[in-house]
């Protein structure tokens, strides 16, 4: 069951994505919340279907998503704010999705050792926005965004590190989330600066930020069934 909820939280990004091209936001907000609904009960529901008991591993997973589902909500009232309102409601937005991605981390942390070589992929994100930041001038923003991609670089380093030293089941679901939220989260900023500086966003880039980032919290969803071991 847990399966199937996770694919039509994947599924459901490409409507979402579609409408927000377009001046229907009440039903773009509908479809972005049916997504993240999904995500969160498919994690529910892998927890409800382990065999042992809730351990603080999963209730962390859980708590996780949790914050993903109110990040999509916070950032769903983008397109009903004023212009000038619009970095309040990011930085709103993505003070959940920070939460809940340290509470990935965490978890994702105590499973297996770090793998050191894996250490450079902490400073890709924030190398790319200080490149970025001397195409757009970030200004104030420089600083939580140098911070939000310094996390970002750690969820794929973790994610990675479990893929490479676990497998099983596990391994093969933690191969690509922490790529996807990279992917996404860097798209959803280029598109933002991209709308400021035109007037209007790339639709493509909608698809391109929306459907990986749906993919992870999925992945992350159903890796609830599958995670060891628990956090002492």
């Amino acid at each position: 069951m847990h399966y199937i909820l996770a694919l039509g939280c994947a599924l459901m990004a490409i409507p979402t994505a579609a409408l927000s091209s377009t001046p229907h936001k009440v039903p773009r907000l509908i479809c972005k919340m049916i997504a993240a609904s999904l995500f969160l009960a498919a994690g529910f529901v892998a927890a409800a279907q382990r065999t042992g008991p809730a351990d603080a591993a999963i209730t962390i997973m859980l708590v996780g998503l949790g914050l993903g589902w109110l990040g999509d909500l916070l950032l769903g009232f983008d397109p009903f704010v004023r212009p000038e309102n619009k970095n309040k409601v990011l930085v709103s937005g993505g003070i959940p999705f920070f939460l809940g991605h340290v509470a990935y981390i965490i978890v994702l942390a105590t499973i297996t050792p770090l793998n050191l070589w894996l250490l450079p992929l902490l400073l890709v994100l924030p190398l790319l926005i200080l490149i970025m930041h001397r195409v757009f001038d970030l200004e104030k923003m420089l600083v939580p965004f140098l911070g939000y991609s310094l996390m970002l670089g750690a969820m794929m380093m973790f994610t990675l590190n479990v893929a490479i030293e676990v497998g099983g089941p596990l391994g093969r679901l933690m191969i690509l989330p922490g790529v996807l939220f990279a992917v996404s989260d860097s798209v959803l900023f280029l598109n933002k600066k991209i709308r400021e500086k035109r007037g209007q966003a790339m639709p493509v880039l909608h698809f391109v930020c929306l459907i990986p980032y749906f993919s992870a919290q999925a992945l992350f969803a159903l890796s609830i069934a599958y995670m060891v071991p628990p956090i002492p």
